[in-house]
């Protein structure tokens, strides 16, 4: 969806998936950053999850998103995570 402009958007499971995941465009907004709280131009992409919560649970698709966005902030980390 991000690929074609889209800034957030609602993914639906449907079956046999059990989760399901949506990319919004990436953008340059201004926020607040650091202790001295000046503002800057920051990227920021929305993501969507859905999940079925008869195979996956909440928390774990919340660990998993966290752990996700760890990586796309920091990309070297997921390589070093590789095994």
């Amino acid at each position: 969806i991000g690929s074609i402009g889209g800034t957030y958007m609602s993914p639906v499971v449907v079956p046999p998936q059990v989760v399901i995941g949506a990319m919004g465009k990436i953008q340059r907004l201004p926020r607040f950053v650091g202790e001295s709280m000046e503002v800057e131009e920051v990227h920021i992409m929305n993501i969507s999850w859905g999940g079925d919560h008869r195979a996956i649970d909440g928390a774990t698709l919340a660990r998993f998103s966290n752990r996700w966005k760890s990586f796309m902030e920091s990309p070297m980390t997921m390589v070093f995570n590789l095994k």
